[in-house]
């Protein structure tokens, strides 16, 4: 095979972009995770007031609080969870988007210089089934961040999660909200990747003419995890509540939603925003930077 012909098949290697994205995101989810359980904790309030009368204030009150009276532990909870979910997760999601975006344009096309709108649709696409097939370890992980102080663990490890979950509720149970687990990841996704892709190319370098370097990523993962922060706030809320709920108060996705809007408002899908958006930010900028880094290593083009 000639050096041409190679570097073409390395560029097309699913298995080898999959795999970046799956280090990338694991790498950011396991620095970022405190403030994960922060966000997860803030946007359960409303079974917080009920269960223990307590309220978070803001994200540097929360992570205070869960510090005194967790330890380090109580802001790395869930990270075993969190870390099989982004194998599986986020590995699918990167590895797809490029294979499905080159499907939804002519043939002969370049995929890279594509409309946003394909590109915000072949993510959309790449989050949703990337997400489905990683709903499990999504819903343990909401559950056992979930947990407030005075109650005991669920759980013992994901393993035993997995288990006992599957010997109560059947397989149907690991599968507990991945509608709407589906549709935030679909959103996140389409937020994340497609404003990524479509500001790095379509307005930075099209339109401003700046060249594929640090600092194109750097200001294109900045403006994605502000677009994606706020995109995914409403379904991260919803997904949180009707997840983490094991004592039955939500009858279903719609009636969470009918909750959550009768006794918080529409202000009510926005909690916890800031938390978020420190969370999701920083992981957008992580994960993309080191992303186009490590591709770039392995000799692929960049995103």
């Amino acid at each position: 095979m000639s050096a041409n012909n190679q570097a073409a098949a390395l560029n097309e290697s699913f298995v080898l972009k999959a795999a970046i994205g799956g280090v990338s995101c694991s790498t950011a989810t396991f620095v970022l995770n405190p403030l994960d359980v922060a966000r997860i904790r803030m946007q359960n309030q409303s079974k917080m007031a009920v269960s223990a009368g307590a309220q978070y204030t803001g994200m540097r009150h929360t992570l205070q609080r869960i510090f005194a009276e967790e330890g380090a532990r109580g802001l790395m909870r869930g990270i075993e969870p969190s870390m099989c979910r982004e194998v599986f997760y986020s590995s699918l999601r990167i590895g797809w988007y490029e294979p499905i975006r080159k499907l939804l344009v002519p043939a002969g096309a370049d995929p890279t210089q594509t409309s946003p709108l394909v590109k915000y649709l072949a993510s959309l696409l790449s989050g949703a089934l990337g997400s489905a097939i990683a709903n499990p370890f999504d819903l343990i992980k909401t559950r056992m961040q979930a947990i407030l102080p005075n109650e005991p663990p669920p759980y013992r490890n994901t393993f035993h999660a997995l288990r006992s979950i599957a010997a109560e509720q059947g397989v149907a149970g690991l599968y507990k909200g991945w509608a709407v687990t589906s549709a935030r990841a679909a959103v996140l996704t389409s937020a994340q990747i497609g404003t990524y892709d479509s500001v790095k190319r379509n307005i930075m370098m099209d339109v401003c003419g700046l060249e594929d370097g640090f600092a194109l990523h750097l200001g294109s993962s900045m403006v994605a995890g502000l677009v994606t922060t706020t995109a995914t706030n409403p379904f991260d809320v919803v997904k949180t509540r009707y997840l983490s709920d094991r004592e039955g108060r939500y009858a279903s996705i719609v009636d969470c939603v009918a909750q959550t809007l009768r006794h918080d408002g529409a202000r009510g899908f926005f909690k916890g925003w800031t938390p978020a958006y420190w969370r999701i930010g920083p992981h957008t900028v992580i994960s993309l930077m080191l992303i186009e880094k490590l591709r770039a290593f392995a000799g692929l083009r960049t995103m």
